[in-house]
């Protein structure tokens, strides 16, 4: 069964959403609970598809799982843990790529690890290789199986000095999580420093680990021989806050995002105000409007943290469309994020893409072939057209691309949108979108 999404374009969003913890972060908090030798108590967790299937995963291996959707705790104890069988692990395969980070708290935990065929967004190479080196680097034994992957470590998981080529983020968090319980002092250079990976460190900073962050990306963990439990509230999902506020843009609209963070989106807030989008700045959220006048093009480079994110480049394109000139994207961390704007295209956006490097730096795709460059002509007036989601935040863009455009959309696909978005089709609902959600086989 799948939804399909039947939209009216040309209505201001207006109103109020409720931003919880971020998906970068949860899942991963989650796994971290295996590592302890107590309960441990996650707050702040939103209601999407990458924290049911962790949940799922969790339970499997014998950790009870109790939530409360109210308030947004789950409190996880992992005092039973255990092996799963394979064929109920299969079950999960290709449902995301957060079981990869299992591999290292289940080897501490029950001595091995049975990981399946993984998914995730078809947005680029996230290849699973930085992940089995990783591991392979604390002694690991990795073995290819029939619908997975398993891993096991005879002799224990060892610390190791390790550098990661790109500074990503999953292999970061790889290494924060073998190595807490690793025997031995473990030192990552080149690692990702995302505000979701330093929340990440202090849950484990939280539970026992030794954990140091050095200013020039290097992670120093000093493994320790037992973890205790938690008890953390999970940051704010900046990413989904950024879409809100492009979604406020695009529509013409007035949304006020409660929960979303200033500290953490600095470099967003610059950006949409120079795009020309208001704010307002809150305690508790923050209030983004379109202004009424013209919007501004910019040049635009997407990067690690500090830099742009990429999962705030997509919605902002569809922004762009609408602003009086020309705005050029350049795209340093995946390599295929430009496939969403066929469906722009032919909504009548004016979008080029090339495999040149844009911006300022040439990047690693510059002589890959890659078409991940973008050049963008606007205003153009966005006309409904059907649609098929093509990944997490190209389906949210199509979305709110939907809701600008004149005429009807159909937009087929859309529970990859509810992978990191939680209950996206009530806040539209509340915000005023016309659009009605019919279900096929």
């Amino acid at each position: 069964m799948s939804s399909v999404l039947t939209i009216r374009g040309g209505v201001p969003l207006t109103g109020r959403v409720s931003v919880r913890g971020a998906k970068n972060l949860v899942p991963k908090a989650m796994v971290a609970a295996l590592l302890g030798n107590e309960p441990s108590v996650l707050r702040n967790v939103p209601e999407i598809k990458d924290v049911e299937v962790v949940t799922s995963l969790l339970q499997l291996h014998g950790v009870t799982v109790e939530k409360d959707p109210v308030n947004g705790d789950l409190t996880l104890d992992p005092k039973a843990a255990k092996t799963a069988p394979s064929t109920a692990i299969d079950a999960h395969a290709g449902d995301s790529r957060i079981p990869i980070l299992l591999c290292g708290p289940l080897i501490h935990a029950i001595g091995e690890a049975f990981i399946p065929d993984l998914g995730g967004c078809k947005i680029g190479d996230r290849p699973i290789d930085y992940h089995l080196d990783v591991l392979r680097q604390f002694g690991a034994v990795v073995e290819k199986r029939p619908g997975g992957i398993h891993i096991s470590a005879p002799k224990g998981l060892q610390g190791a000095k390790i550098s990661l080529p790109y500074p990503s983020v999953g292999a970061t968090e790889q290494v924060l999580l073998s190595a807490t319980r690793a025997e031995g002092i473990t030192e990552l250079s080149g690692a990702a420093t995302e505000p979701e990976v330093i929340d990440l460190i202090a849950v484990l900073q939280k539970m026992g680990a030794i954990i140091s962050v050095q200013t020039d990306r290097t992670i120093r963990i000093e493994g320790v021989r037992d973890l205790g439990g938690y008890n953390h509230r999970a940051l704010s999902d900046r990413n989904e806050s950024a879409s809100w506020a492009s979604a406020a843009l695009v529509t013409r609209g007035d949304i006020f995002v409660e929960g979303a963070s200033q500290r953490d989106m600095m470099t967003f807030l610059n950006t949409y105000r120079k795009v020309g989008g208001g704010m307002d700045i809150g305690e508790d959220g923050i209030r983004f409007y379109h202004k009424g006048g013209k919007l501004n093009p910019l040049v635009l480079e997407t990067d690690v943290h500090p830099g742009f994110m990429t999962d705030w480049q997509q919605p902002l394109v569809v922004a762009l469309t609408q602003a009086e000139g020309v705005s050029i994207v350049h795209e340093t961390v995946y390599e295929n994020r430009f496939g969403f704007t066929d469906a722009l295209i032919r909504m009548g956006a004016s979008i080029q893409v090339h495999r040149e490097c844009l911006g300022s730096v040439p990047c690693r795709f510059g002589q890959r072939n890659f078409l991940h460059s973008a050049v963008i002509s606007g205003p153009t007036q966005l006309k409904g057209t059907d649609i098929d989601v093509p990944d997490l935040r190209g389906g949210f863009s199509h979305l709110i691309a939907a809701l600008a455009a004149t005429g009807t959309s159909r937009v087929t696909g859309i529970d990859i949108i509810n992978r990191g978005y939680e209950r996206f089709t009530e806040k539209l609902a509340g915000l005023g979108a016309d659009f009605d959600i019919t279900t096929t086989k």
